[in-house]
């Protein structure tokens, strides 16, 4: 209980008992009305525009320290490709070009990534490697376990307040049943029964200035309440939120971007394109499929046509911030010998350009993915259309050690001949083949 003074005098109070008591002072009853009921008061006191603000603002700091990118529809997805920015760049952007599409959100575009994923040998990683390697994810998932356990014991709190209220139980901790406020100072108060319909106490001492004991007792405790009141809005309006965002983290991404990684040696093929890692470079590439050439430049053997099989063909690249460094292009593991590549036993070997190699480094160095992209058609070009009149081959065809075969032979097996667009190449298909055009 606590009281103010009135002017009421024993009779009148008597009327009211559980509005008013009496303390007697100085051997004389005076009469003093009770405070407005505990849960009244503090139900003004939180409706307070300061009291509002205060809430308001440690809700703000509370979503920041505990709630990771709010803001970003994307979270998680984000954070996972961002610890491997090369297959960032190629599940972000390069894929979702290639194919056509266009994907506008992230996740759209790691669901068309992983839909048309043709074969892939990246080594999955067990869980550890994953907590290990996505140090940040953890230690957002870990703020969130942490505001769980603020939000049971501020839940904890708001229920005690509410069922005992605050000057209760701060009366409570101060071992006091009741007090008296007068001339700014707060007395202890002993009840005494001394009959009548008036409660009557007597002072037992003066125990505190009123600012001494709001400051002391009554704020910190007001302070504690309001801070449980932000923790637990908190969590009950973001918990669903982000516990959706935890379940909807593909496990496979994770697995993906982790051993990528880690492993040194591992290739993804999406659509018509793949994505290699030999070391610690990093090769985008697509394969040219069986076709054939025709001999133009070696004129005993001109309009013979020479079998060839698939090429990988692929470009260098490594990425720096925002911008590709786009390397000269290769073929990987050659099966056999081609006019543009020279003679060597090392499983990468450089594509003569010829011609086009200020083209190809122009393109090159505008570092970004629509001229890697371009530069690898470029590259792929030059091996099946390239060996045409004005070509500077190290060999000919038939120096390469392919099969010469017929043109009934190709035409069964639907192998284009690909170097077709050279001026003679249709009339010694004509003259040579029978072809009709």
């Amino acid at each position: 209980m606590i009281a103010f003074p009135t002017s009421l005098d024993m009779n009148d109070a008597s009327n009211d008992p559980s509005r008013f008591v009496a303390v007697i002072i100085n051997n004389v009853p005076v009469i003093f009305e009770l405070m407005i009921p505990i849960a009244d008061f503090e139900s003004f006191l939180l409706s307070d525009r300061r009291v509002k603000r205060f809430i308001s603002s440690r809700i703000r700091e509370l979503e920041i320290k505990y709630i990771p990118s709010l803001n970003r529809e994307s979270f998680g997805l984000s954070e996972i490709l961002s610890n491997n920015a090369v297959l960032q760049l190629f599940i972000e952007k390069i894929v979702p070009r290639r194919l056509g599409v266009k994907a506008t959100s992230l996740k759209e575009k790691i669901n068309l990534f992983f839909s048309n994923i043709k074969r892939m040998n990246v080594p999955k990683q067990n869980n550890a490697d994953i907590e290990d390697r996505f140090v940040s994810i953890m230690r957002d998932i870990d703020k969130f376990h942490k505001l769980r356990q603020e939000y049971i014991i501020a839940k904890t709190e708001l229920s005690r307040r509410r069922s005992v209220g605050f000057l209760s139980s701060v009366l409570k901790d101060l071992g006091m049943s009741s007090l008296l406020y007068l001339n700014n100072y707060i007395y202890e108060l002993k009840k005494k029964d001394i009959g009548g319909g008036v409660k009557t106490y007597v002072i037992l001492r003066k125990r505190y200035s009123i600012g001494e004991f709001f400051k002391r007792f009554y704020r910190p405790v007001l302070s504690n309440y309001l801070n449980s009141m932000a923790i637990v809005h908190v969590w009950e309006t973001q918990e669903r939120f982000f516990s959706k965002i935890i379940k909807d983290i593909p496990s496979d991404l994770v697995q993906l971007v982790i051993g990528a990684s880690k492993s040194k040696r591992w290739f993804i093929e999406v659509g018509d394109i793949g994505l290699e890692r030999r070391g610690e470079r990093h090769y985008l590439y697509a394969w040219t499929g069986e076709f054939a050439l025709m001999e133009l430049l070696n004129d005993s053997e001109r309009g013979n046509l020479y079998l060839f099989p698939s090429f990988k063909v692929a470009i260098p690249f490594n990425v720096k911030k925002n911008k590709i460094d786009i390397l000269p292009a290769v073929v990987l593991d050659p099966p056999v010998l081609h006019p543009f590549l020279p003679s060597s036993t090392t499983s990468e070997r450089s594509i003569c350009f010829g011609k086009t190699t200020q083209a190809y480094s122009n393109i090159s160095k505008r570092g970004d993915v629509s001229a890697l992209l371009t530069v690898l058609e470029m590259a792929i070009n030059l091996i099946k259309e390239g060996y045409v009149h004005g070509a500077s081959p190290y060999r000919t065809l038939r120096e390469c050690g392919v099969r010469s075969v017929s043109y009934d032979y190709l035409r069964k097996r639907n192998i284009p001949i690909t170097n077709i667009k050279d001026k003679d190449a249709l009339q010694l298909l004509k003259k040579k083949w029978g072809v009709k055009i």
